[in-house]
């Protein structure tokens, strides 16, 4: 007896703990668009006629929409999103999600001597959007839209193989502080991006776009699911480089 109600008493912390409901999870394949755009204010960072460093303010946008059906059994917890209760026996749950990502910031680009090589990174700030909507499959159907400002800090890589193509990596990571609305998104993309002049260029590759909304995993009083939705897939991007 004195063992059990010991692990009772070891167990109730944790369900204090546990949510009240279930995540919403979303995403899906996707064809991710992206637009940029670089001003030079120190040095040259186009492709061809590049300098040892450059510094520059950057510019960017990407958008992804993905569809993804959620697997739901009779007992699971229930979803709360969009004023909308979905309990388990509610059957499966398809959602489509639109996710923005947008930012601004200072652009350091260094590269390795006379190598092909280089790095560079972003810091600055941001602003990621999420439009998402379930429909389940008794027919009830939810919507939310959600956005916030925020902080952005990238890391990218290069590696130019050609005069004027590059093989290049990046990342950046949006925070915005705040448990409702997008607590967090991020942006990885690794592309073949090649200079059709000195102030165009194109890239395609592979990439994803994810947002987050933290809600009840942020604080209890939240009685709101979390949202966690990701697009994943063909990157498509254009960059203008001045």
């Amino acid at each position: 007896m004195k063992v059990r109600l010991a692990a009772i008493a070891l167990l109730a912390p944790c369900a204090a703990l546990a949510n009240q409901t279930d995540d919403v999870k979303a995403g899906g394949g996707a064809v991710i668009p992206s637009v940029g755009m670089s001003i030079d204010i120190v040095g040259n960072s186009s492709m061809q006629n590049h300098t040892g460093s450059s510094h520059a303010i950057d510019l960017g946008f990407s958008y992804a929409r993905a569809k993804r059906t959620q697997d739901r059994n009779v007992g699971d917890q229930r979803v709360i999103f969009g004023n909308t209760t979905f309990l388990g026996s509610a059957g499966d749950i398809e959602w489509t999600s639109n996710i923005q990502l947008a930012h601004v910031g200072y652009r350091p680009r260094f590269w390795f001597g006379n190598s092909n090589f280089a790095l560079d990174g972003v810091i600055g700030g941001g602003w990621a959007g999420l439009g998402i909507k379930g429909v389940a499959d008794n027919g009830q159907v939810a919507s939310e839209r959600m956005s916030n400002g925020g902080f952005v800090l990238g890391l990218g890589g290069i590696w130019r193989f050609a005069s004027a193509t590059s093989l290049q990596l990046r990342f950046l990571q949006f925070l915005s502080g705040k448990d409702e609305g997008v607590t967090s998104a991020s942006r990885g993309d690794i592309s073949v991006t090649h200079a059709f002049s000195k102030n165009f260029q194109g890239r395609i590759g592979l990439g994803y776009l994810s947002a987050y909304s933290a809600r009840e995993n942020a604080d209890d009083n939240i009685v709101k699911s979390p949202i966690r939705a990701t697009g994943a897939g063909l990157l498509l991007g254009l960059d203008f480089v001045f």
